[in-house]
């Protein structure tokens, strides 16, 4: 028997720590609800907002990119 091949999805440390402050929950309740682990209402708001906040990140970082050319 080998090893695992399961691959860890990393988040954004940035975009957890905003959703910690924003909605009070541990970094864990976040990254279980962004995995899919937990259901209901919350996981579903911070899933959406962390795919937001995401989107403008990158953006971001697509824009300075673009000046430094």
């Amino acid at each position: 028997m080998g090893k695992p091949t399961k691959k860890r999805t990393n988040y954004n440390e940035d975009i957890l720590n905003v959703l910690k402050d924003k909605y009070g929950y541990s970094l864990d309740y976040i990254r279980k609800s962004l995995r899919g682990d937990r259901t209901g209402i919350m996981p579903d708001l911070i899933i959406k907002t962390y795919k937001e906040l995401e989107i403008a990140a990158k953006a971001a970082v697509a824009e300075k990119a673009e000046s430094l050319k």
